[in-house]
């Protein structure tokens, strides 16, 4: 049985013709070349790569942290804004201030956006909620496990509601029993208000279990190798990722990764297809 969930409420992402480059000692050192990506609204996509392929760097470029040397950015049809709380972004890293309680590393955001301290107290005690944090409201990051400090980030990231969430990897410390609780925490929070999310994850599992589709980039200069659409029904449970169609989809992911890359790579996802 498919869940019925509401009424898309994400925006669109575009890049058009996207290129990055970085200074080194050798000369510039490209990481994205002309790459075109759209994200539908209110769907999940996964990005997937090899390391270096430019996976974090094209989450900054969405999230208005790094200006493109070419090409073109737009968010539900817009230029981004910087500011305007339309995009969240959650590091791979929780990066929260050691001084701030909890709470108020949530609330930074609106801080920063000038709401008042009433306002930010609230929605940031919401967020926490949300995600099964409300309890360590008054601790100090010094004070959390690291999948609490995970959770406090992801509610940071979604303190100001943002119609694009944005996840780089942040689950990826964690052990694999807690990565596979937050795994079904984030599709279940995504399911409940359907907004856009785009998820950078080097697990082709992980891509299969959560996303609508899976980019998979090409190795750097980073391009888009190809995309494969993923028709599970949802929700999705441990039971439907191990029947065929899940094992087909990986298949399928791990032939476009290796379509671009070394020969071994090549029989490593032949050898998985058949295995």
């Amino acid at each position: 049985m498919i869940l019925e969930v509401p009424a898309n409420t994400g925006l669109a992402v575009r890049l058009d013709r996207v290129s990055v480059a970085f200074p080194a000692p050798s000369g510039a050192l490209d990481v994205l070349d002309a790459l075109d990506l759209e994200v539908p609204a209110g769907s999940f996509t996964a990005i997937i790569g090899p390391n270096g392929s430019g996976k974090s760097t094209l989450l900054r470029v969405i999230a208005g942290l790094l200006r493109p040397a070419s090409g073109s950015v737009s968010v539900g049809g817009t230029a981004l804004q910087p500011g305007d709380g339309r995009v969240g972004l959650a590091f791979q890293q929780p990066r929260l201030v050691p001084w701030r309680s909890t709470l108020d590393n949530v609330a930074l955001p609106l801080e920063l956006s000038g709401a008042s301290m009433g306002v930010r107290r609230d929605l940031a005690a919401t967020a926490l909620e949300r995600v099964g944090l409300a309890a360590a409201a008054d601790l100090r990051p010094g004070q959390l496990s690291g999948g609490m400090a995970q959770r406090a980030a992801l509610a940071r990231a979604l303190v100001m509601d943002p119609r694009v969430l944005l996840l780089d990897e942040p689950f990826s410390a964690l052990d694999a029993l807690t990565r596979e609780t937050f795994n079904a925490e984030l599709q279940g929070l995504w399911l409940e208000r359907r907004r856009t999310v785009v998820l950078v994850t080097h697990s082709v599992s992980e891509a299969v279990a959560l996303a609508d589709r899976v980019v998979v980039m090409s190795p750097r200069p980073g391009r888009v190798a190809g995309v494969v659409d993923v028709d599970l029904a949802r929700p999705r449970t441990p039971d439907l990722l191990g029947d065929d169609r899940a094992a087909v989809l990986a298949a399928e992911v791990r032939r476009t990764l290796a379509s671009g890359h070394k020969v071994e790579l090549r029989g490593w996802a032949e050898g998985v297809a058949t295995a």
